[in-house]
């Protein structure tokens, strides 16, 4: 009897051991960081490279995610949808990834969640904003951290609305998915809150072009009370600082996207007037979130700058993707999805969730005029408005006649 037990004893321990042994052995889990590191984009991801390093350190140091470490494999899609659809192709068959992410251009982003959709692998975006992606070809394993093209837009026409001086709109716009889309979703929804408005027929810029002298005196030559320009960031500093020599800001306004980065690239350049912007995650309007003012405080401690729209957009999506891991308590795809359209995060930007239909968190964008600010060294957006999504997200219904629209 007592040998029975002496032996019953050891297997038990040998079964404890060995299952110590296995979740100790478990593989990691394996992050495909496909971005655009280069090309028209390569300015916009630094920020974003830098904060998801310094959240994947983080959460490696706490123990990973359900005992596992996280392993990141970076790939540059050098802004090339061609590229991005082979690094990702690549990250998913060869170096079997649990999750990619990583993309800036919308070109991009549709060329890479085609192949998400094609593995059924978890696919998620920070930058990259293309309604396109959650409407006509969202697939299940898709999901947007900011607000998509069509939101910031509704956003900036909501600010537009509200300068009843401002009767005559130009649409200045890169030639491209993302500036066509916002043009659009922008002209539509003034027109709505404000069918006094003349908005006219956009004005295409080159994807990569620097000398915008043409564009510039195109728009000046319409004489409009304020422009609507669908520009980032390299393009839109050109903008910004050959607009002066025109003597642009003293004939009319520039309503654009105005993220950290843009505002930290302009330093005195910035015209003293007439600037007003819509910004994703703008890290000095978040201070008085606990967990915004300890991020924006670390990341200024370790890269000696503070972090700009795409790193507060990506470590907040990180940490999503992080508690959806802990909620799944797995990282097979059907489970992470489940859990993405069912939690409740407290990110930096508040209590975050993502919509099932199409993917689409519930991301807030701001708006306002661009000033100084002595506690900076750069001008911010002053007197800003918080637009909530629940202003700006397409309903479910309109979502559903858009894909029918589509087929």
């Amino acid at each position: 009897m007592a040998l029975k037990k002496v032996q019953l004893c050891l297997a038990t321990l040998v079964a404890s051991c060995s299952l110590t042994f296995q979740v100790s052995a478990q593989e990691p889990i394996r992050i495909g960081y496909a971005a655009d590191m280069s090309g028209v984009c390569g300015s916009l991801v630094d920020g974003a490279t830098n904060a998801f390093r310094m959240g994947v350190e983080e959460l490696n140091k706490g123990g990973g995610l359900i005992g596992r470490k996280i392993d990141v494999i970076e790939r540059d899609t050098k802004t090339r949808p061609d590229e991005g659809a082979k690094e990702v192709r690549d990250l998913i068959v060869n170096h079997k990834v649990d999750l990619v992410t990583g993309v800036c251009s919308s070109a991009v982003l549709l060329a890479e969640t085609a192949v998400s959709g094609e593995f059924k692998v978890p696919f998620y975006t920070t930058i990259g904003a293309t309604q396109t992606a959650n409407v006509e070809k969202w697939q299940p394993y898709y999901w947007q951290v900011g607000p998509n093209a069509l939101m910031e837009a509704v956003a900036a026409a909501e600010y537009v609305a509200r300068n009843k001086s401002w009767k005559k709109i130009v649409p200045l716009a890169y030639d491209y998915e993302w500036g066509h889309t916002s043009v659009k979703a922008f002209s539509e929804h003034l027109k709505k809150l404000r069918p006094d408005v003349e908005i006219t027929t956009m004005v295409p810029v080159k994807l990569g072009e620097t000398n915008l002298t043409s564009y510039i005196t195109a728009v000046l030559a319409q004489k409009p009370d304020a422009v609507f320009g669908a520009i980032f960031g390299g393009g839109l500093v050109n903008l910004v600082k050959q607009d002066k020599s025109f003597g642009f800001f003293e004939q009319t306004n520039l309503v654009t996207l105005t993220t950290v980065d843009f505002l930290q690239s302009m330093g005195n350049d910035m015209p003293a007037k007439g600037m007003h912007g819509f910004a994703r995650a703008p890290f000095f309007l978040m201070l008085d979130n606990a967990k915004a003012k300890t991020f924006s405080a670390a990341y200024k401690a370790r890269y000696n700058k503070d972090p700009d729209d795409w790193a507060v957009l990506t470590y907040d999506g990180l940490m999503f993707y992080a508690e959806a891991v802990k909620q799944a308590k797995s990282v097979k795809p059907d489970d992470v999805m489940k859990a993405v359209a069912s939690i409740k995060y407290s990110g930096l930007r508040g209590n975050m969730t993502v919509r099932g239909l199409d993917g689409q968190m519930n991301a807030p964008s701001w708006v306002g005029a661009i000033g100084k600010d002595p506690a900076y060294p750069y001008m911010v957006l002053k007197d800003s408005v918080r637009v909530e999504a629940a202003q700006t997200m397409p309903t479910e219904a309109q979502i559903k006649a858009w894909r029918a629209a589509a087929r």
